[in-house]
């Protein structure tokens, strides 16, 4: 229970924290405590969104007080030993094919610039690591991989773009991630996936990431892109 804390943050919600760092050990321990969260108390939760270092629950406040539900979850953090938890998960790995063309990856010279590295480098770096997804985003489908390597490590782009392509692979401080769909974004793009991140299947949305799983990703040349792509995306007012 060291450094972890439980407190309201509205009439029906609760937040519980854990340090604040990107550690796939603690992170595990986040979703095996949430699981036995939602395994042993369904009838009084109607959702958990979990973080990096946090868990997110919703609660039906007619059927617990927060005092109870505190202490149902302090029950759940003893039963998860720090200790089981390990590195790597037990999931498989998922590998997402990335076009790295230059065509493909708006920032990748930018970036191989700025890291005082060949783009081939940049490119070694990114597919050498297995990513885990801590966390989803700011829009449907966009989730946050972590760590990349140390050598790939920049700040946000100063000037976002408004205009990202659907399926850019891209790289900020110390995670990467894969745009769903057309948004503004403000991380360097290095490439391009022909992937979808979600399906629609009678109008429930299956992401292709989820929270807690193994991502992996592999260079492609750009005819196999364009066989399975079609077409790289062209974008108004690219920056």
């Amino acid at each position: 229970m060291n450094n972890i804390d439980i407190y309201p943050t509205s009439e029906n919600s609760v937040l519980i924290t854990w340090p604040e760092k990107i550690c796939p050990v603690q992170h595990q321990q986040i979703l095996k405590t949430s699981d036995k969260i939602n395994n042993q108390f369904k009838s009084l939760i109607f959702e958990t969104v979990v973080s990096y270092n946090s868990i997110m629950i919703y609660y039906h406040f007619d059927k617990v007080t927060f005092h109870q539900l505190e202490q149902h979850i302090n029950d759940c953090i003893i039963q998860v030993n720090p200790e089981d938890m390990n590195s790597q998960s037990d999931t498989l790995v998922t590998e997402i094919p990335v076009y790295y063309g230059e065509d493909a990856g708006w920032d990748l010279q930018t970036v191989a610039q700025q890291c005082q590295l060949s783009t081939e480098e940049v490119i070694q770096l990114h597919c050498q690591q297995i990513y885990r997804a801590y966390a989803l985003g700011f829009t449907p489908g966009f989730c946050y991989l972590g760590s990349i390597n140390q050598k790939l490590i920049l700040p946000r782009k100063a000037t976002p773009r408004l205009k990202v392509p659907k399926g850019a692979v891209a790289i900020a401080e110390q995670q990467t991630a894969v745009y769903p769909n057309i948004s503004p974004g403000g991380w360097h793009i290095i490439g391009q996936t022909p992937l979808a991140l979600y399906q629609k299947s009678n109008e429930n949305f299956v992401p292709l990431i989820q929270v807690g799983q193994q991502i992996k990703f592999t260079e492609i040349d750009k005819e196999t892109y364009m066989n399975l792509a079609g077409t790289l995306p062209v974008i108004e007012g690219k920056i």
